[in-house]
């Protein structure tokens, strides 16, 4: 939303731009060689609106819902063809990372494998194995998450 001077006309006034989220730019005026004064205001970040995504565990990040259910997941998780499909789609792992998984012999040590590739690759690899488990088997998820509320 714009407020104040518009194209081409010549009250000198600064435009106001403000954001859903409150925050608010005055845009500078240009008029010859001058530029005028840019000012920025910001939300305090503990009034600015809590971003939550419903798609996430429930737990503080992705990072601990792994850590905190490493184990379970090396264990209970079942067919990885379709995790294993999505996290190739989306880059996270190569050919040569599936075929290492996939020559594993125990279904435990194909879990375990994948388990420390996603952890080893960062939060967005995380996250995107978090998406395909959730997706493969919501069961599963909602077990896990749901044993740290009770």
């Amino acid at each position: 939303m714009a407020s104040g001077l518009e194209s081409g006309s010549s009250s000198g006034q600064p435009f106001t731009i403000s954001a859903n989220n409150g925050s608010s730019v005055n845009a500078p005026i240009v008029t010859g060689n001058t530029i005028g004064a840019i000012h920025l205001h910001r939300v305090p970040s503990s009034a600015a609106p809590q971003h939550t995504s419903p798609s996430g565990p429930r737990m503080s990040s992705v990072h601990d819902f792994l850590k905190t259910y490493k184990k379970d997941l090396e264990t209970r998780m079942g067919n990885l063809r379709p995790i294993l499909s999505d996290l190739s789609h989306v880059g996270v792992l190569s050919e040569e990372e599936r075929e290492d998984i996939d020559f594993k012999t125990t279904s435990t040590k194909k879990n375990e494998a994948l388990l420390i590739m996603v952890i080893k690759k960062g939060k967005t690899a995380q996250e995107q194995f978090y998406q395909a488990l959730k997706k493969a088997d919501p069961y599963l998820v909602e077990d896990l998450e749901g044993s740290t509320t009770s």
